[in-house]
């Protein structure tokens, strides 16, 4: 299994996109030399690749329907839970919760947390109070 460290260092050569076709969501780390294969779970070793083309690689079907079903639920049903988590209305444990993650999840590792703060251009957030401090700063000046 390949380390947070690692996955972290992969996503940011790869600018957090697909190494095929610079999709940006849905992103998994695929292994050049297979583990079967003797593979390693070191840096040089490993990609990053959208679920799509991950599965053309393995000779997978992709169905667009059923990716994660169980981790998390659609971006568009998600946007309103995580506004209301970054609005610091509900806790990490009741969007876990909303979101369909697991309880040992990091909401750092959803894809739903990961595509909200690209898109609402969140680069920094430790937690509810850094970005609340954020943006009264912004609004300050």
């Amino acid at each position: 299994m390949v380390s947070k460290a690692t996955r972290n260092k992969i996503e940011k050569a790869w600018n957090y996109k697909c190494a095929i076709c610079d999709a940006k969501d849905y992103l998994e780390v695929h292994h050049l030399i297979s583990k079967s294969e003797g593979g390693k779970d070191d840096f040089d070793n490993l990609i990053l690749l959208c679920s799509r083309c991950h599965a053309v690689v393995h000779n997978r079907t992709y169905n667009p329907d059923n990716y994660k079903v169980n981790a998390s639920i659609s971006y568009d049903a998600a946007i309103p839970i995580l506004e209301k988590y970054f609005a610091n209305e509900i806790g990490a444990r009741e969007t876990k919760n909303k979101l369909n993650l697991s309880e040992k999840t990091h909401l750092s590792e959803s894809s739903v947390y990961k595509r909200y703060k690209r898109e609402h251009n969140i680069d920094k957030f430790y937690n509810n109070v850094d970005l609340v401090n954020s943006k009264r700063r912004k609004t300050d000046v």
